[in-house]
């Protein structure tokens, strides 16, 4: 008889999955489509199944159910990046599947695989294959079409990495793109790593070099003493588990708890996800909050923290009293990397600027927290890249407090534009996003950064530590000098005359006498042309120029 596996099991599987893609996340990275310093995929990845397996060890469910449960939420509210995204759906949709399994054998196992994938691609609008998508659904189907009953768990692990590895293998031929850059796909090289990280888990091999999440937290108490007044109250979070016999747990209204936090407190924020509930609140009586939400069921995890001391420590809590903003019909969330950038939108009204872009991709509980600090009707997001959509369309659908619409704006540019633009006159959402998306449709967005490899794209020939441009994700131009490069670009956009307004946003790196090169450029190709500068401050693109 195949041996089974439970929760303690899976949970040590998991942990050594991530530890193994951690070993390698440098190459996953640098796995790119285009030779540009900003990959993120493997540590998209990492954080995002780190987060689950730190908050899964908390709890040391032996049941394989309740122990996936716990992991794949945690991965929800860490994930980063589409990849983040697909690869917590797929840990959810597995764990739907064993929801009431205690151990398992290797065919529920694969039934469970193929679940995961299922759920991860029903969160993909328009799927494409050749991504790792398409190694998961071929590596599960092909797995589970070879296995019987007398299969092991070993030799099913073995079947399903050959089987990944081919489908990786055959990604260039799927995705065009691919092919062109020379590289595979690199979410689904991180996810063959994740699977083999649980493979050698279940053979014995464990990976202890890499410490997950093994950051000690010192608690400095400098700044409140016995003299002290505490001023800002107890950021106060919860994970409490509903209990059939305290309440009907399917139909449980959220409102109730929320409703009762707003009356003891502020900066609230809670969602329901099946039986569990999670929220935060600052108040100043963290102990009435307990006893009351005890009468629906028992806590999970519990975080009191004193906000004076958050605030002594310069770490300001994530919405003390001073900063709690009056109710508003409408909000504005946008994501932004550069001081200048986030001054830029909190200037032109946007009420919480959250820090992300590229290499730095935003996670759902980043927009969640940002959602928290607003008292609003409506939230309207503006993610800025297209990596970080779908964590904001997520927090989105957790969101419950506020109607929250996500704009798709894919480049910072974008961003700028549609903020810029952004009026609430017609008091119609449904006016108002119509608006900002036709405003995206105008905007063209040229990126101007440095090559990290040699390459040939678009028959152009790059070295290392050339500048490159991008043009609507394209590159268009490359050259040993980046005034050269930019020119370049701006000759290779056929249309630029036709243009009227260049917003260029210039990086940390950029100085006056070269944008004033290019401003002159930019008029001798269009003399109508309307050209601002933006001191955005940002790192790795040099320049980020709207076009419109």
């Amino acid at each position: 008889m195949s041996r089974l596996i439970d929760g303690l099991d899976i949970l040590q599987m998991l942990d050594n999955g991530a530890r193994n893609l951690l070993l390698d996340v440098d190459r996953i990275n640098a796995l790119n489509v285009f030779p540009v310093p900003d990959g993120d995929t493997g540590t998209n990845m990492n954080m995002t199944i780190s987060g689950g397996v730190s908050e899964g060890s908390k709890q040391k469910d032996k049941n394989i159910g309740n122990s996936l449960k716990n992991v794949a939420r945690a991965m929800v509210l860490s994930a980063r990046g589409n990849s983040g995204v697909i690869l917590s759906q797929f840990f959810k949709g597995m764990s739907v599947a064993l929801e009431d399994e205690s151990e398992i054998n290797v065919i529920k196992f694969a039934h469970a695989m193929k679940s995961g994938t299922k759920k991860a691609y029903s969160v993909v609008s328009n799927p494409t294959e050749g991504t790792m998508l398409t190694v998961m659904r071929e590596a599960g189907d092909n797995t589970f079409n070879d296995i019987t009953t007398e299969t092991t768990f070993d030799e099913y692990f073995e079947i399903y990495l050959k089987y990944a590895q081919k489908s990786l293998d055959h990604t260039p031929e799927l995705l065009p793109v691919l092919k062109k850059a020379g590289v595979i796909d690199s979410g689904g090289a991180g996810f063959i790593l994740i699977i083999e990280g649980m493979y050698k888990a279940l053979k014995g091999e464990i990976i202890e070099t890499i410490q997950i999440n093994n950051k000690a937290s010192v608690v400095s108490t400098t700044g409140f003493n016995a003299d002290s007044e505490l001023t800002y109250g107890y950021c106060t979070e919860f994970v409490l588990q509903l209990q059939n016999s305290k309440v009907d747990t399917k139909n449980f209204d959220l409102r109730i708890i929320t409703d009762f936090l707003n009356t003891i407190g502020n900066s609230v924020v809670s969602f329901k996800d099946d039986d569990i509930i999670k929220a935060h609140v600052h108040t100043f009586d963290p102990g009435i909050v307990l006893t009351e939400c005890r009468k629906y069921g028992e806590m999970l995890t519990i975080k009191i923290e004193n906000m004076n001391v958050q605030h002594s420590e310069s770490e300001l809590p994530e919405a003390t009293e001073e900063e709690i903003m009056e109710h508003k019909k409408y909000a504005v969330v946008a994501v932004a990397n550069g001081p200048g950038l986030v001054k830029s939108f909190k200037e032109m009204g946007v009420d919480q600027v959250v820090a992300g872009g590229q290499t730095m991709n935003t996670s759902t509980n980043d927009f969640i927290t940002a959602f928290n600090k607003i008292d609003a009707d409506y939230i309207l997001v503006f993610p800025n890249n297209g990596n970080i959509l779908m964590a904001a369309q997520m927090a989105a659908d957790t969101y419950a407090k506020a109607k929250v619409y996500v704009v798709p704006t894919r480049t910072i540019a974008e961003g700028y534009s549609a903020v810029s633009m952004l009026n609430f006159d017609s008091d119609n959402i449904a006016e108002i996003i119509e608006y900002t998306k036709e405003a995206i449709a105008q905007v063209s967005t040229l990126e101007v950064t440095y090559s990290t490899r040699d390459a040939i794209i678009n028959d152009i020939e790059i070295k290392k530590g050339n500048y490159i441009c991008l043009y609507n994700d394209e590159i268009i131009a490359c050259a040993d000098c980046r005034i050269d490069a930019v020119k370049n670009a701006f000759r290779a956009i056929k249309d630029v005359a036709d243009k009227q307004v260049f917003t260029i946003l210039c990086g940390q790196d950029v100085v006056i006498e070269e944008f004033n090169e290019i401003e002159e450029y930019i008029h001798l190709l269009n003399s109508y042309a309307e050209v601002y500068a933006i001191e955005g401050n940002q790192d790795v693109y040099s320049y980020i120029i709207g076009i419109e």
